[in-house]
């Protein structure tokens, strides 16, 4: 074994392992130094460092012969693929509503989700991350329209709002 050749951390550990007085990763300036005192110490107890430290040759497992018993099915158990819901639905919602060909802006999008959805804080940049998300994913999102609501005046506000459709909330279990 060389010692030149082994990393700071293992001359440490190999250091720790022969010493009488355990060595902090601080305790030597150098790596030469390490090196040195752990030759010193090595001198000092006899102690061969070719065969020491080798990494120990781990024996396989043998695998068992024996089939492991299976787990006893109880008929009353409830079925392990109904899941709770993890979120509120806002991510599931905005998706839906992003795909609308009728391309409502992202401001609007998310003041819909806060609207059907109790304690949601959707913002535009959280349904614009959505849209990213799915564009990452290969699905195509519908274009948003060009005209933002702040822009429009009354009878282009109110012909856009014609277009909104109000999703009816999931049932919940």
């Amino acid at each position: 074994m060389k010692l030149e050749d082994m990393s700071m951390k293992d001359l440490l550990v190999l250091h720790n392992k022969i010493a009488d007085k355990q060595a902090g990763p601080k305790s030597f300036a150098t790596r030469g130094k390490l090196v040195t005192r752990i030759e010193a110490i090595a001198a000092d107890k006899n102690i061969d460092l070719a065969s020491f430290g080798r990494p120990q040759q781990h024996e396989a497992a043998i695998p068992s012969t024996q089939p492991q018993t299976k787990a006893i099915e109880n008929p009353d158990a409830q079925p392990e693929t109904v899941q709770a819901m993890r979120g509120k639905g806002i991510g599931a919602l905005a998706r839906q509503i992003l795909m609308d060909p009728a391309g409502y802006p992202h401001r609007l999008i998310a003041a819909m989700v806060n609207a059907q959805l109790d304690g949601a804080q959707a913002t535009d940049k959280s349904v614009r991350w959505y849209a990213n998300d799915m564009r990452k994913k290969g699905i195509e999102v519908p274009p948003r329209q060009k005209a933002h609501p702040a822009d429009m005046d009354a009878e282009q506000s109110a012909e856009a709002m014609k277009t909104v459709r109000v999703v009816e909330r999931a049932a919940e279990d």
